[in-house]
Formats: structure tokens, C-alpha cells, sequence
């Protein structure tokens, strides 16, 4: 048995102990939370929390670190993502994605959830070094290909049939309502869409103008089936409440009218919605963060991602919460651990074994050092140690 001791516990589900304690088994099992410093423990100056679970990770795109020029917006980023990605060899890519597992295991993450197109990254998962659930991106652009698209990434999908997986739209703009309807009669568990992330997908939906309408038209891309008028979500998401969850990821132009959108057509219904923040990418793009308080006060439950090394500088549940709490001060440190530990967890389905410090949980254990332990707030020193 081993003590874990520091000035606050944070269990997550319940109150933060003051000079608690965690008891963990020798294969790092809660035993017990203790409200007071075990004899025996070894005593830390900061605070302890569960593991990080990070909900939206492409990390097949590990190797484009540095390779993407920043906040030049969405249609530029991908315009410069596409032709480069292919073009490193496979050994250059893979070892890529190990040393981006490894900084997410340095940097206290447990869980993933992780975006792929490929199958680059199943090797790696397959090791089981962190729990991923991997959500096999689906897009079309109107190619009149539905069935075919689907059929090669359920073929995708079925090469990592030994861990957890899902089918998911990739954004508004990139399925049509025929692909749409194809994965939403699966009936999945959970699954996720990139929503709302540029204002050049605002500037599509609502005016069919914009950075990425014009990309698209030089493309010869019609998205006929895009009707000027409403944004974005209002087009996706009545077509994906056969899940039970869903994930919305960036929401960087979210707003009242969409929130109250998404709402109505979740109201009295058995789909369950999630909002994922990765804030530090969507600067890298866009140089815009989402209004915080607004999503705060929809009542859905947020999550954090730190996208891809394509699109930010780590792979830190902490950084995100760094960049979030330096824009909203006026947002608690003890819930952006939620957002970072048990809301991740309960998305994913994972919240029996992750996302709070509770007796039977194998969750991990973080230490937050370099914080101001009585206001407990964070700041540009504070760091993340990995202790289990």
C-alpha cells in the first residue's frame, strides 16, 4: 500500500480535502480517500487530482507539429494540412505518435478520446499505455459516394475492433444528409462532430459565402445540399439523435441562438449532449476563443481536447486550462477539473474506472504544483507531475 498526501485532495465527486490523504494498492487502485495526513504518506506541496482525460485528440497528425502556419483561419490551416500530411514516410509518423503518447502520459492524461482517418495510430493504442476510444472520421463532401465511404471506414474501423471505437461525421460541412443518415442508424454509444470551429463555416452556412466556400467552389465542390440561412448545427444535428451522446468539439462561434437550438431538439430525448473546448487550438486557427460563459450556462456538461500537434504547441490538459482560466479568471480552477477529469470520463463511458479519486477506481493520480494553494487558482507556473 501506498500514501499519497498534499495540501488539498481533490477527489472530484466530493468535497477537496485539506492535508488528505489517498491510499493506493500496489496496482494503483483507490483503497481509500483518508480527510486527514497518513503517517505513512508521502506528502506533496500542491494539490492531487485524478488523471486528465483529454476528449479530442488527432494524433495521427503528431509528426505536423510546427509544419501549419498559425492563425491564418480554418480554410488556409487545411489548405496547408491536406497536401503536407502525406507527406512524411510511415516510420517518421508512427515515431511521431509515440512520442506524442508519451508527452500526453508525461503531462498526467489517462484517457483519449482520439480522431482517426487512418490507421496509423492503432498500433500504438494497441499497447494500452492510455485508454483510447478512437472515432473513426467519416466525409464525403456531397461526393454522391455514401455507401462507399462507408464501407471502406467500417473496414477501418474493424482493424481496431479489440479496443472501443465509434463512427463520426467529421464537420457540418464535410457530410452530406445520405452520409449523415447511415451513421446516425447505428445507434452508436457516443460519437462526435467538429462544430462551429471557423467563422468561415458560420459564413458557409449562413450566407454560403467565405474562406471555405470559396476554397470548396475552386475545388469544383458544390455542397448543394448547404442552404443559406441558419448556422451550422441547426444542419447537423437533427441528423445524429440516434446516439446516445454526443460530443460537439471547438464551438468557437457557438452562441445563444444556437444553444437554445440544440436544446429543443435534445429536450425529452434519450441523446445526451457534450461540449469540448480545446482553446488552445482554437487560437492556433482562428486566434478566437469560445464564449465561455455562455456555453457555462447552456447546463451542458463540457469536456477539454487539445486537438492535434498540427494545430497547438502540446499535448496538456493543463495548458488548456491554463489559457482557459487566464481569459476567464472568473472561472473556478475546482471546475475546469471537472470539465478535465469526470465530465471526459462520463462521455466516454469510463467514469467506473476514471475521472475522479474514488475507493476501487484505477484513475491515476496528478500532482498541480506551482499554484496558489489558498485561492487555488493557476497560473503560467503552475506544472502537472504524473505520481501513478
Amino acid at each position: 500500500m501506498k500514501y499519497f498526501s498534499a495540501n488539498f485532495i481533490f477527489p472530484i465527486t466530493s468535497a477537496p480535502k485539506k492535508n488528505g490523504t489517498v491510499a493506493v494498492s500496489d496496482d494503483g487502485t483507490v483503497m481509500e480517500v483518508f480527510s486527514f495526513r497518513h503517517a505513512d504518506a508521502v506528502y506533496y506541496d500542491g494539490i492531487i487530482t485524478p488523471g486528465f482525460v483529454n476528449t479530442h485528440c488527432h494524433l495521427e497528425l503528431s509528426h505536423l507539429k510546427d509544419q501549419v502556419a498559425a492563425q491564418k483561419g480554418m480554410a488556409s490551416f487545411i489548405g496547408e494540412l491536406v497536401p503536407k500530411r502525406n507527406s512524411f514516410s510511415e516510420t517518421e509518423i508512427k515515431n511521431a505518435i509515440a512520442n506524442a503518447e508519451s508527452e500526453m502520459i508525461k503531462n498526467g492524461i489517462v484517457a483519449v478520446g482520439g480522431i482517426s482517418n487512418t490507421n496509423h495510430t492503432f498500433e500504438q493504442k494497441a499497447k494500452q499505455n492510455l485508454f483510447y476510444h478512437t472515432f473513426i472520421e467519416l466525409f464525403d463532401l456531397g461526393a454522391e459516394k455514401a455507401d462507399e465511404i462507408f464501407s471502406r471506414e467500417k473496414n477501418l474501423k474493424s482493424q481496431i475492433s479489440n479496443l472501443k471505437s465509434s463512427l463520426s461525421p467529421h464537420a457540418p460541412y464535410t457530410v452530406s444528409p445520405a452520409l449523415f443518415t447511415i451513421i446516425d442508424n447505428l445507434q452508436q454509444e457516443i460519437t462526435c462532430i467538429h462544430n462551429q470551429e471557423s467563422k468561415a463555416e458560420d459564413d458557409l452556412f449562413k450566407n454560403r459565402t467565405g474562406d471555405l466556400f470559396d476554397a470548396f467552389s475552386k475545388l469544383g465542390i458544390a455542397l448543394n445540399w448547404i442552404k443559406a440561412g441558419k448556422t451550422s448545427v441547426h444542419y447537423s444535428l437533427p441528423q445524429m439523435l440516434q446516439s446516445k451522446k454526443i460530443q460537439l468539439v471547438h464551438n468557437t462561434y457557438t452562441g445563444a441562438e444556437d444553444l437554445q437550438f440544440i436544446k429543443s431538439k435534445t429536450a425529452g430525448i434519450k441523446s445526451k449532449i457534450y461540449l469540448c473546448t480545446c482553446p488552445n487550438a482554437n487560437l492556433y486557427i482562428e486566434n478566437k476563443l469560445p464564449d465561455y460563459n455562455l456555453l457555462r450556462m447552456s447546463g451542458f456538461k463540457m469536456t477539454i481536447g487539445t486537438d492535434s500537434l498540427a494545430s497547438n504547441y502540446s499535448l496538456s490538459i493543463l495548458d488548456e486550462m491554463k489559457t482557459i482560466q487566464k481569459n476567464y479568471p472568473e472561472i473556478e480552477f475546482a471546475e475546469l477539473l471537472q470539465w478535465a477529469t469526470i465530465n471526459g470520463a462520463e462521455f466516454l463511458g469510463i467514469d467506473n474506472f476514471f475521472g475522479s479519486i474514488e475507493q476501487g477506481k484505477k484513475c491515476g493520480l496528478n500532482l498541480i504544483a506551482n499554484l496558489d494553494t489558498e485561492k487555488l487558482s493557476i497560473n503560467e507556473k503552475t506544472s502537472v507531475q504524473k505520481i501513478i
